[in-house]
């Protein structure tokens, strides 16, 4: 809409606030390789939503991977979906298609990997599970846990990954039978978009990162340009972020552990 407002005894015509957008990309591979011949990626909302089909990616085929089609969708909308249902799809023999559930939270061009989808192969080692406990400043939280193994033969490998809901999580993992490392990630929020919709629990990164985040407390929007970010004093009451409100929250780097211990299954 646009709004006629007097300056000075003359209409004058103010534009909208811009709505911030995202640009997705993707560049899409054959078993690790950039491959001659045409492929696609499809984008869904949801399983129950397989019949409209919202994105489509085509890779002409030219062998380096790079497809065509660029997408723009509001900031807002994008961080509101969360997880889409992706399907890659090679019909250059032998056919191999593969389906995730993938998160995208801010503008890029992304690399898709079309595996094989035969049901052969699949992860090494033996099922295990391991117990994860997060805690930030002695309070439980939901983060994600990596695992990583180190070998008898030296060699290092991703065992597994899980979210610990409240703080607490069983991740399973697959266990060569070396030792198990554990290292868990902080939230590190989104990036400062201006005019960009938030709501409660959201974080928000600044442009020159310093250390702290500001988690929103309030529902609103974002102001057209980054204020004057502030760290926590005393209460650490919450303060005005645009028409949203923000308190200031320390980031915490990764931290490890281990070796720790591995419940085979």
């Amino acid at each position: 809409m646009t709004v006629l407002s007097t300056a000075y005894g003359h209409p004058v015509q103010e534009s909208p606030p811009v709505i911030p957008h995202e640009t997705l990309n993707f560049k899409l591979q054959r078993e690790g390789e950039w491959a001659l011949g045409r492929r696609e990626l499809r984008f869904y909302r949801s399983w129950s939503g397989v019949a409209k089909l919202e994105m489509i990616f085509v890779d002409p085929g030219a062998g380096d991977g790079v497809c065509e089609q660029t997408f723009k969708i509001p900031t807002a909308e994008l961080l509101a979906q969360g997880e889409w249902l992706v399907v890659g799809a090679d019909d250059n023999a032998p056919r191999k298609i593969r389906a995730a559930y993938l998160t995208f939270t801010e503008s890029g061009t992304y690399t898709f990997n079309i595996t094989m989808g035969d049901g052969t192969g699949g992860s090494p080692g033996d099922p295990a599970l391991v117990n994860a406990l997060v805690r930030v400043d002695r309070a439980p939280v939901s983060r994600e846990v990596v695992l990583v193994e180190r070998t008898f033969e030296g060699q290092w490998r991703l065992a597994g990954f899980g979210p610990t809901p409240d703080g607490e999580g069983a991740v399973e993992v697959r266990v060569l039978g070396g030792s198990v490392y554990a290292m868990a990630t902080d939230d590190y929020g989104l990036a400062f978009t201006a005019n960009l919709e938030v709501t409660a629990g959201q974080r928000v990164r600044p442009t020159q990162f310093g250390g702290w985040l500001y988690e929103i407390t309030e529902a609103g929007q974002l102001p057209p340009a980054e204020p004057q970010w502030w760290a926590a004093e005393g209460d650490n009451p919450s303060r005005l972020l645009g028409t949203a409100r923000a308190i200031a929250v320390r980031y915490f780097r990764p931290l490890a552990h281990g070796p720790i211990p591995v419940e085979v299954v």
